[in-house]
C-alpha cells in the first residue's frame, strides 16, 4: 500500500456495485492516513502522512538534550535559593542573641554540659544548664515551647519541638531525627526516641576545651562539688557557664565569630549517628551546638569531624558575627585569620572581607 502511489480511481475499485466500501476494506483503510494531492490530468493522488520512527527518535533525542542542559540550572537555583535562606536564619539568629544581650545583659551562656538540656524554671545565667538555643527561644517568638521545660514528658515535648532557624535548607529538612539508645540518659527529661537538631553552633573560641557531662544532680552540694571546666579559658562567645558581654569582645564585633553552620558528615544527615549531631538542640554545651576555630572550616563530606565548622554549601560557610552581620567565608581562608576569628581578645587585627 505504501510502495505506490493510490489514485482516487484506484480506491474505486474497492467499492462495491452500490458504491460503498466493505466492511473488510474499510477497517483496513482505517489504520492508514492519507493527504491529497491533484495532478495536471485531474486524478486526485493520496498519500500516506505521519512521523516515521527516526523522526520520532530524533525529537525524543533533542527532548532529552535540553533536559540535560536545564536541570544543573534548576538545580543551581534552587541552592542559590536554599543558601539565601540559611543566612536569613543566620541573620534572625544574631537578632535573637542581640535581643537576649539587651534583655539579660549578656550573650546566651551554654549550659552545663550533655547531660543536661534547658530548664525553663532556672533562668538565663549560670544556674541554667541548657545551652544557646534553649536560651534564645524567646527571642525568636518561641517563648511557649521553652516554657514547656519543666522537666519529664513536658520537657521531653519540648525536645520534638523543632524550629525552622536552625536548619539549613540545602543540609536537611526542619524536623525531628533519631536519637542513639546507647547514649547516657539525660538527667532532666523523659526519655525521647527522635529529637529537634541544630545545623548552627556557637563559636567556643581558637583552641579546643573538653566538653563535660555536667554535674549529676541540682542539688547545691553537686553543684559546688563538680569539677567545671575551665570556662574562663574559652576565648570565643559560648561555653559552658560562659557570660559574655558584648564590652568584652575587646577585638571588635564586627571581626568576630558569634554562630556559624557546623561541619556534618553526608553519611548521617539524618540518622544521628555524627556525635556532632547526636543529641537535642536544646542540650547544654556539647560538640552539637558548639564548635571552635583552631581549624578552617570545610564542606560537609564523608568522614567526620565534630569539633570545627562546615557546610553544605559550594563555596564557603555561613557565620553571623557579634555585630549581627552576616558573612561566607571561603573554605580557603588562610588559618591563621580564622583561628583569629574566634578569639575575642587576642588583639590581633584580621579582615574577614564583606
Amino acid at each position: 500500500m505504501f510502495g505506490k502511489w493510490k489514485t482516487s480511481e484506484d480506491l474505486h475499485i474497492g467499492r462495491n456495485e452500490r458504491g460503498a466500501v466493505p466492511a473488510s476494506t474499510a477497517s483496513r483503510g482505517a489504520l492508514l492516513c492519507f493527504r491529497s494531492v491533484c495532478c495536471r490530468n485531474g486524478a486526485t493522488l493520496l498519500r500516506p502522512t505521519g512521523f516515521t520512527l527516526i523522526e520520532v527518535l530524533v525529537v525524543i533525542a533533542i527532548i532529552g538534550i535540553l533536559v540535560a542542559l536545564l536541570l544543573p540550572a534548576v538545580q543551581a537555583a534552587r541552592e542559590a535559593a536554599r543558601k539565601i535562606e540559611c543566612k536569613n536564619h543566620l541573620k534572625q539568629t544574631g537578632m535573637a542573641v542581640h535581643l537576649h544581650h539587651d534583655t539579660h545583659k549578656h550573650l546566651p551562656t551554654n549550659g552545663w554540659g550533655w547531660q543536661w538540656v534547658g530548664d525553663a524554671r532556672r533562668g538565663f545565667g549560670q544556674a541554667q544548664p541548657g545551652g544557646w538555643c534553649f536560651n534564645v527561644l524567646p527571642s525568636l517568638e518561641q517563648e511557649s515551647a521553652r516554657e514547656l521545660a519543666t522537666g519529664g514528658t513536658s520537657t521531653a515535648e519540648l525536645l520534638q519541638t523543632s524550629v525552622d532557624v536552625f536548619y539549613c535548607p540545602s543540609r536537611r529538612a526542619a524536623r525531628n531525627y533519631p536519637l542513639p539508645m546507647a547514649m547516657p540518659a539525660i538527667h532532666n527529661t523523659a526519655p525521647v526516641m527522635e529529637a529537634a537538631r541544630t545545623d548552627y553552633a556557637i563559636c567556643g573560641g581558637d583552641a579546643i576545651i573538653n566538653t563535660p557531662s555536667g554535674p549529676p544532680s541540682t542539688n547545691p552540694s553537686d553543684l559546688q562539688s563538680y569539677a567545671w571546666p575551665p570556662w574562663q579559658n574559652a576565648t570565643g562567645v559560648g561555653y559552658v557557664l560562659t557570660k559574655i558581654r558584648l564590652a568584652d569582645i575587646t577585638d571588635g564585633t564586627s571581626v568576630t565569630a558569634l554562630v556559624g553552620e557546623k561541619y556534618l558528615s553526608r553519611l548521617h544527615y539524618g540518622d544521628g549517628a555524627s556525635l556532632g549531631d547526636d543529641q537535642p538542640a536544646y542540650l547544654g554545651d556539647d560538640a552539637d551546638n558548639r564548635r571552635w576555630t583552631d581549624e578552617p572550616p570545610k564542606k560537609d563530606a564523608k568522614p567526620d569531624d565534630i569539633q570545627h565548622f562546615g557546610s553544605a554549601h559550594s563555596g564557603g560557610c555561613h557565620f553571623v558575627l557579634c555585630d549581627g552581620s552576616v558573612r561566607l567565608l571561603s573554605y580557603r581562608i588562610d588559618a591563621t585569620v580564622f583561628k583569629n576569628f574566634g578569639n575575642r581578645h587576642d588583639g590581633n587585627p584580621i579582615d574577614v572581607g564583606d
